[in-house]
């Protein structure tokens, strides 16, 4: 039982009998959205370029989990789009390769927009690759509006620009759950 819309609670009038079809509507669908809500995570396992001083929207070309079907891995791979609305908890990282000029960040977009509050800056580290994780936030998404988590860098380096950084066990990724209606 996928893509479950969120329940609403049922009515019935004392003495009344529950048909099956009001049974499974509010009691069996509602448990089993809440048992299975939505839930993605997306890593990038290919590494892509950022270009120096521009916010860009980092692909994930990989699941871990998407429970309703947010995501796409080839069209718009950078976002993970709402199902049901609702508040939901989101959080990414950015990592970068190995260079030792600059600063590097993070930041969560709705809809394309910079979320006030989810940009973490920190200074490169000269000999390693680099990740910077944006602060958890709670976010009320519509069905349609889409989530990305961005990476910049400031390193000078010309077109085309910092590459993004892939290990094992360390990788840019995207976490989205849902949380409460």
């Amino acid at each position: 039982m996928t893509n479950l819309p969120v329940p609403v609670p049922a009515s019935e009038v004392p003495g009344g009998s529950v048909a099956s079809s009001l049974w499974n509507s509010q009691v069996r669908d509602g448990l089993g959205f809440l048992l299975a809500d939505p839930l993605f995570v997306g890593t990038q396992t290919t590494s892509q370029n950022v270009l120096t001083s521009t916010w860009t929207p980092i692909n994930l070309n990989t699941e871990q989990f998407d429970t309703y079907g947010g995501h796409d891995n080839t069209t718009n791979n950078s976002r993970y789009t709402a199902q049901v609305a609702g508040y939901y908890a989101v959080c990414g990282v950015v990592c970068f390769a190995t260079n030792s000029t600059g600063v590097r960040a993070a930041r969560i977009h709705v809809n394309g927009a910079v979320v006030q509050g989810t940009s973490q800056m920190f200074p490169t580290l000269p000999s390693n690759t680099s990740g910077v994780a944006t602060p958890l936030r709670t976010l009320y998404l519509n069905v349609g509006d889409y989530v990305e988590v961005a990476g910049w860098n400031n390193s000078g380096l010309a077109s085309p620009g910092l590459a993004t950084g892939v290990a094992p066990d360390l990788s840019s990724a995207l976490y989205v759950a849902w949380a409460h209606a």
